[in-house]
C-alpha cells in the first residue's frame, strides 16, 4: 500500500474510480467516473444504488463476490462487469486495490470501459480502431449467416445480436418481425444486458395501429429518439409504452425483405437519456443489411425449394398420368407393359411362377348399344373396383387391357391359385347384380377370364405369356362366356 495525503488526487485522476473508507458503506465518485457515466451535478447527491453483474451468466456479485467485499478481504478483483448505476449501465473492466491515507485506507475500484467508449470521438486514429473491430465483428458475423441454415438461423442471431449489444455498450438489443400484412409485430429476438429486464414473452402479435409514431418513422427507414420524454404528445400511448419498460434512449432500423418491410432491428438505453451518434446509426444499419440479407437468402431458398416441390409433385402427377387409366384409375397397358416384363424377369431369376389373368367384359357392346357409353363408362369403373378388391397379393397390376378388357399380374402366384382368384372375380362381378338385358346368364353382367402361368423353367417371353392368356380367354368366351379356362 502506498500513502498520500488528502483525497484531492483522486477526483482529478483520469481514470474512473469508485471508492470508500474501509469499514463505512457510503463510497465517493471522482469526476472522471461521473462523465463516464453521464451522472448531472442534480443527479450525483442521489445516486448511491450501485450494482454490479457477471456480464456471461447475468447474476448480480453480491456478498462475497461483491467487489468492494474483496478488496475487504484482500481479495483484490481483476474481472469484467457489467455495471449498474440509476443512470447507466456499461460493460467494464475493473481492478481493485487498496490505499493508505494517513490513518484511514481507502478501497478503491478503477473503473475502464469497453476500450471503444474510452475513445474520443475527436481522436481519429481511436475512431479508425473502432471502425475496424466492429468491421472485424461484422464479418465474422456475416460468414455464419451465408452459411447458415434456416433451424441455425435463431442461434446466429442471437449470437450477432449480443455482440453489437456489447459492442456499442446498449442495455437491450432486438429484432421485431411484422406480419405479411403489417398489421402486428412481434419481438421475435432479445438480448439483455446483465441487469436489465427483458420484454420479449409481453410483445408479442402487438397490433402496429398502437405504435403509430413508430411506424410512421419506421416505414421510412428509421425511428431514433434521444430522449423518450421528447416524444410528442401526440404519442403518448407509446412514450408511456416506453418508460413502462424503462427506455430512456431508443434506436431502430427497417429490415427490408424481397422488397418489403419485413421488420426491424432496434436497441434501447436505459436510466438516462443518450444523444445516438453517427457511428452508433452507421453500425446499427449495416447490423440490419446484414439480417436483411440474411433473411433473403433464406427466403430465396425456400422459394427455390418450393418451387423444386412443385416440379416433383407435378413430374409424380405427370408419371402418375402416364401410367394411370383416365377412366378406372388403375394401371394402364402401358404400366402393364414395363410391369410384366420387369416381373417375369425377377421371377425367372427366382426360379418362381408367375400367372396372368385377362378377362373381359360379356357383351359389353350389347351393353353400350342398349344403355349408352355413360353407362358403359360407369360399369367398366364398378368392375376396374371389384377387380382390384378381389386380389390379395400386395405385388399383383390391375391393369385396363384395353376397351372392356382388363389384366392382372400375379407374381409368385400357380395356376391353381390364380384359377381360384379367376372364379372369385367371376362371383364378385356377378354379385355386383348389374343388369344387362341381352345378357343371357341371368339378364346379368358377367365377365371371361382367360388363366396363363409361367411354367418353369423359365422358356416364354411377355408376348408369349399373354397370347398363352388371351387364347385361354377365347375358350372362356366360346365355352359360352362367365366362366374361367386355362
Amino acid at each position: 500500500m502506498q500513502s498520500i495525503k488528502g483525497l484531492a488526487l483522486l477526483q482529478q485522476l483520469p481514470t474512473a474510480l469508485m471508492y470508500r473508507r474501509r469499514g463505512e458503506e457510503h463510497f465517493h465518485l471522482n469526476d472522471a467516473f461521473i462523465k463516464l457515466f453521464g451522472i448531472s451535478s442534480e443527479q450525483l447527491n442521489g445516486v448511491r444504488n450501485f450494482s454490479f453483474f457477471d456480464p456471461i451468466n447475468k447474476s448480480q456479485l453480491t456478498d462475497t463476490q461483491c467487489p468492494f467485499e474483496k478488496i475487504e478481504k484482500e481479495a483484490f478483483p481483476t474481472a469484467w462487469v457489467r455495471l449498474q448505476t440509476p443512470v447507466r449501465s456499461l460493460h467494464c473492466f475493473i481492478t481493485g486495490s487498496v490505499i493508505a491515507d494517513g490513518d484511514d485506507e481507502w478501497l478503491i475500484i478503477n473503473v475502464e470501459n469497453n476500450a471503444h467508449y474510452a475513445m474520443a470521438e475527436s481522436e481519429e486514429g481511436a475512431h479508425a480502431q473502432r471502425h475496424i473491430t466492429f468491421n472485424q465483428l461484422l464479418t465474422k458475423f456475416s460468414s455464419k449467416l451465408i452459411k447458415a441454415s434456416a433451424d441455425e438461423l435463431d442461434v446466429i442471431i442471437d449470437q450477432s445480436l449480443a455482440a453489437f449489444g456489447e459492442f456499442c455498450d446498449v442495455d437491450r438489443c432486438y429484432l421485431f418481425e411484422f406480419s405479411q400484412e403489417l398489421s402486428l409485430m412481434s419481438n421475435t429476438h432479445e438480448w439483455v444486458a446483465a441487469g436489465v429486464t427483458p420484454y420479449i414473452d409481453d410483445l408479442q402479435n402487438m397490433p402496429t395501429s398502437d405504435m403509430p409514431f413508430l411506424m410512421e418513422h419506421i416505414t421510412e427507414g428509421m425511428f431514433k429518439v434521444d430522449d423518450v420524454k421528447d416524444i410528442p404528445d401526440s404519442a403518448t400511448a407509446e412514450r408511456e409504452e416506453f418508460q413502462k419498460e424503462g427506455i430512456c434512449s431508443i434506436l431502430c432500423v427497417r429490415i427490408m425483405v424481397d422488397g418489403t418491410t419485413y421488420g426491424f432491428i432496434g436497441c434501447d438505453i436505459i436510466g438516462s437519456p443518450y444523444t445516438w451518434c453517427a457511428s452508433d446509426i452507421e453500425y446499427l444499419k449495416r447490423i440490419g443489411d446484414m439480417l436483411g440479407n440474411t433473411l433473403q437468402n433464406i427466403y430465396n431458398r425456400r422459394a427455390i425449394h418450393a418451387m423444386q416441390q412443385e416440379l416433383v409433385e407435378a413430374n409424380k402427377q405427370l408419371q402418375k398420368l402416364a401410367n394411370i387409366d383416365g377412366l378406372t384409375g388403375i394401371a394402364n397397358r402401358r404400366l402393364f407393359n414395363t410391369t410384366l416384363e420387369k416381373d417375369l424377369s425377377q421371377s425367372c431369376r427366382r426360379n418362381e411362377s408367375l400367372s396372368l389373368l385377362l378377362i373381359d367384359v360379356d357383351f359389353f357392346k350389347l351393353y353400350n348399344d342398349n344403355y349408352g357409353h355413360v353407362a358403359g363408362d360407369h360399369v367398366l369403373q364398378q368392375v376396374a373396383l371389384t377387380i382390384s378388391e378381389s386380389c390379395i397379393g400386395t405385388d399383383d397390376l390391375v391393369a385396363r387391357y384395353g376397351g372392356e378388357e382388363f389384366a392382372i399380374i400375379l407374381p409368385a402366384t400357380t395356376t391353381d391359385e390364380a384359377e381360384a382368384l379367376a372364379k372369385r372375380i367371376l362371383d364378385n362381378v356377378e354379385r355386383l347384380g348389374i343388369e344387362h338385358e341381352r345378357s343371357p346368364h341371368n339378364k346379368l353382367l358377367t365377365v371371361s377370364v382367360g388363366v396363363a402361368t409361367q411354367d418353369l423353367p423359365c422358356d416364354e417371353t411377355c408376348s408369349d405369356l399373354v397370347n398363352k392368356a388371351d387364347q385361354a380367354l377365347y375358350r372362356a368366351k366360346s365355352a359360352g362366356r362367365n366362366c374361367v379356362s386355362q
